[in-house]
């Protein structure tokens, strides 16, 4: 399932944190420098660490190299969620149909993956996304 949680950029990070601890062993891509699992402390334990894993996404091929080797990341590590922060603030260059076409190939990679494994990502509330989201997502929820 593919979920899209769409909203002010730093609540719905928090929120696919939080959602990264629910369900483990879980994947966090992030693409909004947001993954810094310690500052959730208390409210998740220091144990609780150990079955969440974190890679760096920041930039538009990256991000689209990440996804395509979670299928990977998911076998090796028996994963069940995969939580992406959010994407609007992906390095890009100048050329808008290229940045275009590599985000909605992006989506659709999110959107294979799904039938495997649970897709949480983060949108924010004023960006394109809510139109892959849209086309792409099976329910967009707002935080």
């Amino acid at each position: 399932m593919l979920i899209a949680y769409r909203g002010c950029p730093d609540e719905v990070n928090q929120t696919l944190l939080l959602k990264s601890f629910e369900k483990t062993p879980s994947l966090i891509l992030d693409c909004g420098n947001a993954a810094n699992p310690h500052n959730l402390f208390p409210i998740i334990k220091e144990e609780q660490l150990h079955r969440v894993y974190v890679v760096n996404a920041e930039a538009i091929y990256r991000f689209r190299d990440a996804l395509k080797q979670a299928p990977t990341w998911t076998k090796e590590l028996g994963l069940v969620i995969l939580v992406i922060t959010t994407i609007h603030i992906l390095f890009s260059y100048d050329d808008e149909l290229e940045n275009y076409n590599v985000l909605e190939n992006c989506w659709e990679i999110m959107g294979r993956l799904s039938k495997n494994i649970q897709v949480n990502v983060g949108i924010a509330e004023d960006s394109m996304h809510g139109r892959f989201a849209k086309k792409f997502a099976d329910d967009i929820l707002f935080v």
